[in-house]
């Protein structure tokens, strides 16, 4: 339904603007009419064989690794936004306070 779709866009554009005031070094990828929504760790300079380590046991977070849709998805994470805002805001604080102790 649209009011649902309008929903994600809500929380897409808060993940959006979240990410690049706290954790600018991932980047979030633009994203049409879904709830899953790429996540680009490259930049945090952490092997792609850690990353699920990194993501799940310092983060606290279950996310879908982007290895396993193929070689390209490597260094990426996909984050589901169809959740309430506090439950983002909570997994992105996490995630930031995983990578403030890298």
């Amino acid at each position: 339904s649209s009011a649902a779709s309008d929903v994600y866009k809500r929380q897409i554009t808060f993940l959006h603007e979240w990410m690049e005031e706290h954790i600018p070094q991932i980047k979030v990828t633009r994203t049409e009419g879904t709830y899953l929504v790429w996540m680009d760790f490259r930049g945090l300079g952490i092997a792609e064989e850690n990353l699920k380590d990194f993501v799940e046991n310092r983060a606290g977070l279950w996310l879908d690794g982007g290895k396993m849709f193929g070689e390209s998805g490597s260094g990426f994470q996909r984050i589901n936004v169809a959740c309430p805002r506090k439950t983002l805001e909570k997994a992105l604080t996490q995630l930031e306070n995983a990578v403030k102790n890298l």
